[in-house]
């Protein structure tokens, strides 16, 4: 079962300006095999909280799946 202490979501500066920062959604246990995130945030703050609302969403989809076995 998918839990969120095994996914996180970890923020990056690229660099890129103005708007620098990244979210990505990464997995403790093992790689995922895909990249999954999104940039062009004007803060640290922003994109942790763009992350965290699609963690969120990720997680009841993975529920759902798990319900449908």
């Amino acid at each position: 079962m998918a839990t969120k202490p095994d996914y996180y979501i970890e923020t990056t500066d690229t660099g890129v300006r103005p708007h620098p920062w990244r979210w990505d959604l990464r997995r403790r246990s093992q790689p995922m095999g895909v990249r999954f995130g999104a940039g062009g945030y004007q803060s640290q703050a922003s994109a942790k909280f763009a992350g965290e609302e699609a963690l969120a969403r990720f997680l009841e989809q993975v529920a759902k799946e798990e319900r449908r076995k």
